[in-house]
This record gives C-alpha cells, sequence and structure tokens, in this order.
C-alpha cells in the first residue's frame, strides 16, 4: 500500500510500504490535517515513534471485513493507570496511540474504534478527533456565560461553535481578519484582542499567549489552557492576578472515548459547521505542500484522500 513515512524533520515521502497487520485493518478514506501534524512533520513530536515512521491521526475510513463506517481514535487509554481508574482517561499515563492514518489503510485496536452515525462523509468523521477535544476543554471551563476564546484556528473556533451553541457571549480573538470573519459566521464576537472575561479558553499554544489569556480573565476567573507550548518552553506568568484575584489556571487535554462519540454525534447534529473548516481535498503526494503553507489565512483543515493520485 501507499503511505507517507517522516524521515526526518520536513522529510516526508511517499512510499509503497507492507500493508499494515493488526487487530483490525481499515481502508483510510480521508484524513484531515491539524497544527499538531505540522509540529510532527516540522519538529517531530514526542508520541512519534523513532523515524522512519507514519503518522496522521484524524482518521475515518470502513473496515476492510465487513465495510462499516469508522473513525479510528488516536489512542486508547489503559484504563489500569491512577488517572484511568479516577475517571480521567485523557491523562492516561500509559496511552496506546495509534498513528498512521496518511495511508491507504491502518492498523487499529477495536477499542480505538467508533461508528459513524448516519451519512456523516469520512472528512467531517474525521474532525470528530479535535473536536472531542474541544468538548473536553468546555468540561474543564465555568458555566461563566461571558467568554474569551483567544486563538481563531479549528480549535478556537471549534471551542467558539460549542459555546454559542450553548447559548453563551463568546468573543474570538485572532489577529487574522480572515479568521474574525469565521468566528462572525458561527455566531460569536470577534475581535483582533480580548477585552476581560470571566471565563477564557486559550487555543494558541505558545507562550504570550498563555500570559494573554491570563490577563484577559475577571478576577475570579477561570482560564483553560487547551494550546500545547512547544517542548522545553518554560513559560512566566504574573503572580498577581492568580494570587490576589483568585484566578483559576486549568490545563486540557485530550479527550475520552465518550467525548469522541459525543463529537461525532454533535457534528452529525449540524451543531457545528464542518464544512467551516474544510480545506482542499489533497493527495499524499499533495501533503508535504499543504503542511507547509499551513501558516495564516483562513483556517482550514486539508482533508487527504490516500486513494486520490
Amino acid at each position: 500500500m501507499r503511505a507517507a513515512i517522516l524521515y526526518g524533520p520536513e522529510d516526508l515521502r511517499v512510499e509503497d510500504v507492507p500493508d499494515p497487520d493488526g487487530e483490525v485493518i481499515v481502508d483510510v478514506l480521508a484524513a484531515t490535517t491539524c497544527g499538531t501534524d505540522v509540529k510532527m512533520w516540522r519538529h517531530g513530536h514526542p508520541v512519534l515513534p523513532p523515524y522512519p515512521c507514519a503518522f496522521g491521526h484524524e482518521t475515518a475510513g470502513r473496515r476492510a471485513d465487513d465495510g462499516t463506517p469508522v473513525l479510528v481514535s488516536d489512542s486508547v487509554a489503559c484504563g489500569r493507570c491512577e488517572p484511568c481508574t479516577a475517571g480521567r482517561p485523557q491523562i492516561c499515563r500509559d496511552r496506546a496511540w495509534v498513528l498512521g492514518g496518511f495511508a491507504e489503510q491502518i492498523a487499529a485496536p477495536a477499542a480505538a474504534l467508533h461508528s459513524i452515525p448516519g451519512a456523516l462523509p469520512p472528512a467531517a468523521a474525521a474532525m470528530a478527533e479535535p473536536l472531542a477535544a474541544a468538548i473536553h476543554a468546555i468540561t474543564r471551563g465555568s458555566d461563566a456565560e461571558d467568554v474569551g476564546v483567544l486563538g481563531g484556528g479549528p480549535m478556537g473556533l471549534m471551542l467558539a461553535s460549542l459555546l454559542v451553541a450553548q447559548g453563551r457571549s463568546v468573543t474570538l480573538a485572532d489577529h487574522h481578519p480572515e479568521r474574525r470573519a469565521q468566528a462572525a459566521e458561527i455566531g460569536a464576537h470577534a475581535s483582533g484582542r480580548l477585552e476581560r472575561h470571566s471565563l477564557v479558553f486559550e487555543a494558541v499554544g505558545r507562550p504570550e499567549a498563555w500570559r494573554q489569556a491570563v490577563d484577559s480573565a475577571l478576577p475570579g476567573g477561570v482560564v483553560v489552557l487547551v494550546g500545547g507550548c512547544p517542548r522545553g518552553t518554560e513559560v512566566s506568568l504574573p503572580p498577581g492576578p492568580i494570587h490576589y484575584d483568585e484566578l483559576e489556571l486549568r490545563g486540557s487535554f485530550h479527550h475520552s472515548r465518550e467525548e469522541v462519540d459525543d463529537a461525532l454525534e454533535t457534528l452529525a447534529a449540524g451543531t457545528v459547521d464542518w464544512e467551516l473548516l474544510r480545506g482542499e481535498t489533497i493527495s499524499l503526494e499533495q501533503l508535504p505542500a499543504a503542511l507547509a503553507s499551513a501558516r495564516g489565512g483562513p483556517a482550514r483543515k486539508w482533508v487527504v484522500d490516500p486513494g486520490r493520485r
């Protein structure tokens, strides 16, 4: 089969490789890109196996054995560690990662598979993985009606969509006018910079954005840090607001199996307009150029069709 294989930073090659071997084989129909894929391509990532390796973690297709449409989750929690037994599989200590969606087929454990509801297209179903992380992030917040979202990439727009659907007043800040226009399209207020809000979601993943999120929270507010900073980064935050204003800083990472199923149902119901984030459908050979172009402009997720030539 054909697969996109990473040989090192910015060294991505499409090759004929042996067919995968595993519990369930899935024919990949769509694999969407995200910021993590760009990081993996540019710099590597802690969850990647040694080079050369397959990658891609937002994957939808059909089981090769019976044709059932499925989403392949990017991980399976162990179910045994302390966080798992405490009901927090999102921070499992011994997670099994399931990567390799940028290929014609992927092998996955049955526990990673999710049935796709109704007639949800594969490209939409693949976006359930990041949407599940957004759903989890909102549970890490509060019930505040006045919400700020810092960052208008796909994650920020997914957060804003979910919050608007809950009837909250949402302001999304991003310095790209195209992304502010997307925010307005989903019913959020759009701005170049956040004012102060009772609940703030940071969805950029840079130290300066973490600091800006803290600066944008009202006294007694909650800040949810969704964007992951690069490895080795140290973030300096002002102690005054955290101490004297009793700000709560909460991390948010990943998702549970139930949150993935919730994301699929949310997409099927049309609560989140996945078409707003849909970029061009591309082949495996076009993937390197697509990852290299992921800078600014509208928030888009490229849809990789491995069967496209």
